[in-house]
C-alpha cells in the first residue's frame, strides 16, 4: 500500500512539474524594451562619424518584430510586434544617446530574430538638401529570453563613402544585443 501511495505522489509531482513548466513558458510574461543607436565610430583621419555635409539620416521603420524560437519555420504566426506603427528615427540624433522605440509584453521563452522593414531612408545634406535612398529591410539573429524586463538594443551604422557616393543605396551595418 505504501508503494502505491508513493507512486501516486510521484506521478502527481511529475504532472505538476510539467504543468508548471508549460504555464511558465506560455502565460508568464516579461517585457522587451527595444532601443536604437548608431554607435560612434570615427572615420579615419576625421574624428567624426559622418562627413560634415551630412546633417540627418532619417530611417522610417514600418514595424519591428521578434520571432519566437523553437516554433518551426519563421512564419507569420511566430512573429510578435514590438513597434507596430511607422517610426522615423534620425540616426544622427542617436549617435550618443539611444532612443527607445517601443516595448511589448511577451510570454517567457526564447526569441531568436529581430526584423525591421525600412520603408524610407532619406539623408539631408547641408549643400543639396534631401536625397532618398533604398535600404534592404533587415532581419537579425538575436537571442532574447524575457523573464522580467529585457533591454534590447538595435545598432545601425552606415559607411560614410556609400552615403557620399549618392548611388541611391544604403547598406546598414547592424547588430542587436541585450544591454544592461
Amino acid at each position: 500500500m505504501a508503494k502505491g501511495a508513493a507512486a501516486v505522489i510521484l506521478v502527481i509531482l511529475i504532472i505538476g512539474a510539467i504543468s508548471g513548466y508549460f504555464f511558465y513558458t506560455r502565460y508568464v510574461q516579461g517585457t522587451v524594451v527595444l532601443s536604437i543607436s548608431d554607435p560612434a565610430q570615427a572615420q579615419p583621419g576625421s574624428g567624426r562619424q559622418y562627413d560634415t555635409s551630412i546633417l540627418h539620416i532619417y530611417l522610417t521603420f514600418a514595424r519591428m518584430e521578434l520571432h519566437q524560437g523553437g516554433l518551426g519555420n519563421p512564419s507569420n504566426s511566430s512573429w510578435y510586434t514590438i513597434v507596430g506603427s511607422q517610426k522615423t528615427v534620425d540616426m544622427i540624433s542617436v549617435l550618443t544617446v539611444p532612443e527607445t522605440l517601443g516595448s511589448a509584453r511577451l510570454a517567457t521563452g526564447t526569441y531568436d530574430q529581430l526584423r525591421f522593414p525600412v520603408s524610407a531612408a532619406v539623408v539631408t545634406f547641408s549643400n543639396i538638401g534631401n536625397v532618398t535612398y533604398t535600404m534592404p529591410s533587415g532581419s537579425l539573429k538575436v537571442s532574447v529570453s524575457p523573464g522580467a524586463t529585457v533591454n534590447l538594443r538595435l545598432t545601425l551604422s552606415f559607411d560614410d563613402n556609400e552615403i557620399l557616393a549618392m548611388n541611391g543605396h544604403l547598406t546598414p551595418h547592424a547588430t542587436a544585443q541585450i544591454v544592461t
